[in-house]
C-alpha cells in the first residue's frame, strides 16, 4: 500500500499558491537595473531626451512581476542610479523635485504592477481550479454512480437470483454511503472557505468523547484483524463541538485502521500537558512517504485505492484549527506506520 497525491483541489486552500522564489527575484531587480542604466546611457548619448529614463520603468515593471519586494527595490536602486550616477557627472544637471518625483512614481507604479500581476494571477489560478475541481468531481462520482445504476438495473431485469439480492442491497447501500460521503466533504469545505462553518460549543468531556469513538471504530478494526488498543488519561474539560470534534477523531481513527494490514495495531492515547488535551493515533500501518508529509493536510491527498474524495483530514485540521487548536502528522517513512496528533486547550 502507498500514498499517492491525487490531483489536487486547492480552490477551497487557505495557503498561498506559487513557489517561494527567495533572493532570486531581487538578484533579477539587480540585473535589470544595470541593464537599464547602460541603455539610458546610451539613449543620452544618442539625444533622446526624456525617452531615456524609460529603461528603468521597464526594469521597475520586470522586477514587479516577481512580487512588490523586488519592485520597490528596483525603484529605490532606479532612484539610487539616477541621483548618483547620471545627474552630477554624465547629464551635468542639477538635482530638481522632479527626480524625486519620478522615482516616487517609480516605486508607486511597480506597487500597483505588482498588484495588478498578482491579481491576475489570482485569478487565472481561481479558473483552473474551478474547472479542475469540476472534472475531479465527475471523475469521483461516476464509479460509485456506475455501480448503483448498474446493479439497479439487473435487480429490475430481476436477472439476479433471489439468494444474490442480499448482496446487490449492500453493494448498493455501501456505494451510497461513499457518495454521501463525498457530498458531505465538499459541502463541509465549502461552508469552511466561506467562514460558514459553526460550532456549537458546549463543555465535553474529551476522554468519553474519544472512548465513544473508539467504541463506534473496534467492530471495524475486529473485521480486518486489526488489534485496538486504547490508553485515555483523565482530562479537563473542553469548550468544544462535540460533533464536530469527533467527526475528526472517527477520520483520523479510520484512517488509521483503513490502512493498516491484518495483524497490525492502532493505539489510541489521551493525556493533558500544560492545560492542553493532546490525543495521539499511532498505527503499524502503511506509513507516509517524507516527500508527501508535510502535503498531507492538503486537498486531494490520499491513499491509493481509498475511497472518497481526499477531504477528510484537510477537513479535519480546519475544524481542530477552528477550536484553537493544532493537528500534525509524524510518520518515519512508507511501510513504517504514521502518528496524528491533535493537540486543543482546556477551558
Amino acid at each position: 500500500m502507498r500514498w499517492r497525491a491525487q490531483r489536487r483541489v486547492p480552490m477551497f486552500a487557505r495557503s498561498p499558491r506559487g513557489a517561494r522564489l527567495g533572493l532570486r527575484p531581487y538578484g533579477v531587480a539587480v540585473v535589470a537595473t544595470l541593464v537599464a542604466t547602460g541603455l539610458t546611457a546610451a539613449c543620452h548619448q544618442l539625444g533622446l531626451g526624456d525617452v531615456e529614463f524609460a529603461w528603468f520603468f521597464i526594469s521597475i515593471a520586470l522586477s514587479s512581476s516577481y512580487g512588490a519586494g523586488p519592485g520597490v527595490f528596483a525603484g529605490v536602486l532606479a532612484g539610487i542610479v539616477t541621483d548618483l550616477v547620471f545627474i552630477p557627472p554624465l547629464f551635468d544637471l542639477q538635482i530638481e523635485l522632479d527626480d524625486v518625483l519620478r522615482t516616487a512614481v517609480y516605486v508607486t507604479v511597480s506597487l500597483m504592477i505588482g498588484k495588478l500581476v498578482r491579481a491576475r494571477q489570482r485569478a487565472e489560478a481561481e479558473v483552473q481550479d474551478r474547472e479542475g475541481l469540476l472534472s475531479y468531481v465527475a471523475h469521483e462520482l461516476r464509479t460509485p454512480l456506475g455501480t448503483i445504476g448498474s446493479w439497479a438495473e439487473l435487480i429490475r431485469r430481476g436477472t439476479i437470483p433471489a439468494e444474490r439480492l442480499p448482496h446487490a442491497a449492500e453493494v448498493i447501500l455501501r456505494n451510497g454511503q461513499i457518495l454521501a460521503r463525498i457530498t458531505g466533504d465538499l459541502l463541509d469545505l465549502s461552508r469552511i472557505a466561506l467562514g460558514g462553518l459553526s460550532l456549537r460549543r458546549e463543555p465535553l468531556d474529551p476522554g468519553q468523547m474519544v472512548s465513544d469513538c473508539v467504541a463506534s471504530a473496534r467492530e471495524t478494526a475486529h473485521q480486518k484483524g486489526v488489534a485496538l488498543e486504547e490508553a485515555l488519561r483523565p482530562v479537563g474539560r473542553l469548550l468544544a463541538d462535540r460533533e464536530r470534534l469527533s467527526q475528526v477523531v472517527g477520520n483520523v481513527l479510520n484512517n488509521a485502521i483503513r490502512f493498516t494490514p491484518a495483524g497490525g495495531e492502532v493505539r489510541v492515547r489521551l493525556r493533558e500537558e500544560g492545560r492542553r488535551a493532546v490525543l495521539t493515533v499511532t498505527d503499524t500501518g502503511a506509513g507516509i512517504p517524507a516527500d508527501l508529509l508535510p502535503r498531507i493536510f492538503e486537498p486531494g491527498m490520499r491513499h491509493a485505492g481509498s475511497e472518497g474524495f481526499g477531504l477528510g483530514l484537510t477537513i479535519a485540521k480546519d475544524i481542530v484549527e477552528h477550536h484553537g487548536g493544532t493537528i500534525s502528522a509524524h510518520s518515519d517513512g512508507q511501510g513504517r506506520g504514521a502518528s496524528f496528533t491533535i493537540v486543543l486547550p482546556v477551558a
